[in-house]
């Protein structure tokens, strides 16, 4: 009887994990790798950071009043609301914008964890990345995989377009049959 409960416990996990394995896609995991790094790490070493150093050791002002009247919690709210939730529209509002999107999150990805190492190295007294920095890195990465995701969506725009043109250039309409003839190439 064990055996059967430890079978359908496992067949359940496994049909999970395979559901979710289909329905996500690299967009996905780019989103939650921002998650991760952009407002969970940055956010988590920034809050001790400004505890054991002082809320005016950030350089950020919005950070700085965010987290001064509403805390950690504010703190992560205020990014995903403010930046990931704006994200994840515009990839399901603007079509033929995959790579596009794609390479705005690396380069917040990027950026996440070059606030973290920051941070980090702040709160230890070493020397760190100043904020102006990182931020040219981040504009640098950002205009380079930008650019980049925009050439891949029209590449890959242009070849679905093709593609298409091309299974219809052996059919013909006929307006007295209504219907799509097929033609001898």
């Amino acid at each position: 009887m064990n055996e059967n409960k430890e079978e359908a416990e496992f067949g359940f996990i496994k049909l999970l994990f395979g559901y979710v394995y289909r329905r996500l896609n690299f967009q996905h995991f780019l989103y939650f790798c921002v998650f991760i790094t952009f407002d969970i790490g940055d956010t988590v070493t920034a809050a001790i950071m400004m505890d054991s150093k002082g809320v005016g050791f950030e350089s950020n002002p919005l950070i700085q009043y965010i987290y001064f009247n509403y805390g950690l919690s504010g703190l992560i709210a205020a990014k995903l609301w403010l930046i990931i939730i704006p994200l994840m529209i515009a990839s399901t509002k603007v079509k033929n914008s995959f790579w596009f999107i794609n390479g705005i999150l690396a380069s917040m990805i990027v950026l996440g964890l070059m606030a973290i190492q920051a941070n980090i190295q702040a709160i230890s007294g070493l020397s760190h990345m100043s904020p102006m920095e990182i931020n040219a890195i981040y504009l640098v990465v950002l205009i380079l995989f930008t650019f980049a995701g925009t050439i891949l969506d029209n590449y890959t725009k242009t070849r679905a377009q093709n593609s298409f043109s091309n299974r219809i250039k052996g059919y013909k309409y006929s307006s007295t049959l209504s219907e799509f003839i097929l033609c001898d190439p």
